[in-house]
């Protein structure tokens, strides 16, 4: 990975700059390859499972609010 980095930037010194974005994905690539060797894809399915992602449901009364969005005829019938 890093000696293709490098043969990138030395293609982008010689040959066309372009190759400087490559370089540049292929260095930023090893830590996500190291990261998906220490913890497999196994391990972080039961990390995941520890955290429980449920959302926190709260309880609040359903109350209308009078104003623009509220229909006016719907507001007379619950008065009425």
């Amino acid at each position: 990975m890093i000696f293709g980095s490098m043969g990138a930037f030395w293609l982008a010194d010689i040959v066309n700059p372009g190759f400087n974005p490559v370089g540049i994905m292929i260095l930023l690539l090893i830590p996500v390859l190291v990261i998906d060797l220490l913890y497999p894809q196994r391990e972080l399915e039961q990390l995941v499972a520890l955290i429980d992602p449920q959302p926190i449901e709260e309880d609040e009364p359903e109350t209308k609010i009078s104003g623009d969005l509220v229909d006016p005829q719907a507001s007379a019938k619950e008065a009425a």
